[in-house]
C-alpha cells in the first residue's frame, strides 16, 4: 500500500484528483516544496501562480546568452528566444502541474513554445522557447510574467525522474544552446516579402480559377453538343446497319433473278431451237402440200376431160344434132 505523502497529505480533504488553491501552494512554497526558489504571493492566483522570466535568455541564430540583470530581452519579428523561469520547481511525486498561457503575451504576438505538463517529482527551473510572430520588436524583460501554473494532485504516487542537472541550477543546457545557436531566423523583411509573394500566387490562382470557369463553361455547351452527336450517330449507326441488312436482301434477290434469267435463257435458246426445227418441218409440209396441189389440178383436168367427153355426144343427141 502507497504510503501518504506528507507534503500533501493535509492538503485535500478528499480522495482523488483535486486543484490546490493559493493558500495551499503557499503552504507548500513555504516547506521547501511545489515552488522551492523564487516564489512570491503576488502572483498567485485563486487556483494558480504566474510564472516569471529569470536572469537568463539566448536569441535564436546565437549563442551569446543575456543576463536580463542588466538587459532587456529584444525579440525581433519571426525570431525566436530562450528563457528560463525565476522559479524553481520541486513537485511531490503525487502532484502534476499544468501550465497555461498569458493573455498578454498571446496579445504581444509572442508564441510560447513549451510542453503544457510538469511531471509529479520534477524538480528544477523551466525552460522555455518564445517565438515573436507580430510584425514588431517585442522588449521582455527580467520578471515578466510568462505563463500561469496550475498543480493537481493525483491518486497514487509515481516513481522520480533524475532531474536535469543544468536546469537544477538555472543554466541553459547543452543542447539547447547549440540547437539555438543553429536556428535559421528569417529576418521580417523577408517574412513580409514572402507573406506578399504568396498573397501575389493567391491572385494569381483566384484569376487562373476564374478563367478556368470561363473555359469550363464552353466545354461544358461542347461536350453537351458532342454526346448529341453522338447520339445521332449511334442512330444514324443504326439506319446503316438496317439498310446493310435490306441491301443483303436485294442481293440474294439479285442472285435469285440472275439464276432465274439464266434458266430463263436457256429454255428460250431450247425454244428457239424447236422452233427453227419446226419451222423446217413445216417447210417440208408445205412444199409437200404444193406437189400434192398440182398433181389434184392435173387429176381434176384429167377428171373434167373427160366428163366432157361422156357428156358431149348425149347432148348432142339430146339437141338432135
Amino acid at each position: 500500500m502507497t504510503k501518504p505523502n506528507p507534503d500533501t497529505q493535509n492538503l485535500f480533504a478528499q480522495e482523488g484528483t483535486a486543484i490546490l488553491t493559493d493558500e495551499e501552494m503557499t503552504v507548500m512554497a513555504r516547506n521547501g516544496r511545489l515552488i522551492s526558489e523564487g516564489f512570491d504571493s503576488n502572483s498567485l492566483q485563486t487556483t494558480s501562480y504566474d510564472v516569471r522570466i529569470g536572469r537568463r535568455a539566448i536569441l535564436g541564430g546565437s549563442s551569446q546568452e543575456i543576463d536580463l540583470e542588466h538587459d532587456n530581452l529584444r525579440i525581433e519579428p519571426g525570431s525566436y528566444a530562450g528563457v528560463i523561469s525565476l522559479e524553481k520547481f520541486k513537485l511531490p511525486d503525487n502532484v502534476v502541474a499544468h501550465l497555461g498561457s498569458k493573455r498578454k503575451f498571446s496579445y504581444d504576438g509572442l508564441i510560447l513554445l513549451t510542453g503544457s505538463t510538469i511531471d509529479p517529482a520534477y524538480e528544477g527551473h523551466l525552460l522555455f522557447g518564445v517565438y515573436n510572430a507580430s510584425t514588431r520588436k517585442v522588449v521582455l524583460p527580467s520578471r515578466n510574467k510568462i505563463c500561469n501554473v496550475s498543480f493537481l494532485r493525483v491518486q497514487r504516487s509515481v516513481k522520480p525522474i533524475a532531474p536535469d542537472p543544468y536546469l537544477l541550477k538555472g543554466e541553459f543546457p547543452p543542447d539547447f544552446l547549440t540547437k539555438m545557436a543553429n536556428v535559421d531566423v528569417m529576418e521580417w523583411s523577408r517574412i513580409d516579402s514572402e507573406v506578399k509573394r504568396i498573397e501575389g500566387l493567391t491572385q494569381q490562382v483566384v484569376a487562373l480559377q476564374a478563367k478556368y470557369n470561363d473555359v469550363l463553361e464552353p466545354i461544358k455547351a461542347l461536350t453537351k453538343d458532342v454526346d448529341a452527336v453522338t447520339k445521332n450517330v449511334d442512330r444514324l449507326t443504326e439506319h446503316v446497319k438496317t439498310m446493310g441488312g435490306r441491301v443483303d436482301k436485294l442481293e440474294d434477290l439479285y442472285v435469285k433473278n440472275a439464276e432465274l434469267m439464266t434458266k430463263l435463257s436457256l429454255n428460250v435458246d431450247s425454244v428457239i431451237s424447236k422452233v427453227g426445227s419446226q419451222e423446217s418441218t413445216v417447210k417440208d409440209i408445205a412444199s409437200k402440200l404444193a406437189s400434192y396441189g398440182l398433181l389434184v389440178k392435173i387429176a381434176w383436168a384429167i377428171i373434167l376431160l373427160a366428163i366432157g367427153a361422156l357428156v358431149t355426144p348425149l347432148l348432142k343427141k339430146v339437141l338432135g344434132l
